[in-house]
């Protein structure tokens, strides 16, 4: 009996090595790192987008809310490196579903077969369990910006539900960034939960955080995720054009060309 033990608990073992070394096992729902996830990848592919000049139209594929559905996203990327001079990926949030670090590697890894670079936006989904630690391990800080094609891009976390008492959004972070234009000609902001229900997005942060775009007139558009329906529209009757994002399990995503300051959507199935 001893000896047949041995021999189960050594097939056992022996199982979850196999498991473990073929990346389909999870030890933990805790951990939030290990030896094969992939980390820095906005700024990996910041760096990548920079090895190509901009000319005198910006390409951003718009999409959001990637979370379970696999099988779509595998499809979306197909569609969109069959398009021709994309310039980047914009993904506006909830890459997970639970905040679990092999989520986030199983979306990674269907993403990285994009042949363009994409920019990932922490949504609420990705704030729970340890999914802001695997987010900066993988991505990196929450709150960013970059210059591309005389566009100022600022992505930043507006899942404040999920983090009560922290100042989130960060409003003087953002402040800071729509005022501070560097060599940009106009601005696109991006974030996850928009500024359309105050219980979700905050009461004390939505009137100046919607007074913080009004006020910044080159501001192009502020796209956003998280509702699971493509939006285009002025909820507040100011000049601020807000977009959503289909999400994945819609299998459409939103195309934008910026020509000189004009917007250019169209909306493409999978």
């Amino acid at each position: 009996m001893r000896i047949k033990s041995g021999i189960r608990c050594l097939t056992l073992l022996a199982v979850l090595a196999f498991l473990t070394s073929c990346d389909q096992f999870e030890f933990s729902p805790n951990q939030y790192f290990d030896h094969s996830s992939p980390s820095n990848l906005n700024a990996q592919n910041l760096a990548r987008l920079r090895q190509h000049a901009a000319d005198d139209t910006v390409t951003i594929v718009f999409a959001g809310d990637t979370q379970r559905w696999y099988a779509e996203q595998e499809r979306f990327v197909n569609k969109v490196n069959s398009l021709e001079n994309v310039d980047l990926v914009l993904l506006a949030g909830d890459i997970s579903d639970f905040g679990l670090l092999q989520e986030f590697k199983w979306v990674h890894k269907r993403l990285s077969e994009l042949r363009v670079p994409y920019f990932a936006i922490i949504g609420n989904h990705d704030m729970v369990a340890n999914g802001r630690q695997i987010f900066r391990q993988m991505f990196g800080e929450l709150n960013y910006s970059f210059v591309y094609g005389g566009i100022k891009f600022i992505a930043h976390n507006t899942n404040g539900l999920e983090a009560p008492g922290e100042h989130i959004p960060d409003l003087g972070w953002l402040a800071h960034e729509l005022q501070n234009t560097e060599r940009a000609r106009h601005i696109i902001t991006v974030s996850h939960v928009p500024p359309f229900n105050p219980a979700e997005f905050g009461p004390e942060s939505l009137e100046p955080y919607t007074q913080l775009l009004q006020n910044t007139p080159n501001l192009l558009l502020s796209l956003h995720g998280h509702v699971h329906q493509h939006q285009d529209y002025s909820p507040f009757g100011d000049n601020v054009r807000y977009m959503t994002s289909f999400s994945f399990e819609q299998s459409a995503f939103v195309l934008l060309r910026i020509v000189n300051g004009q917007v250019i959507k169209s909306t493409i199935p999978y």
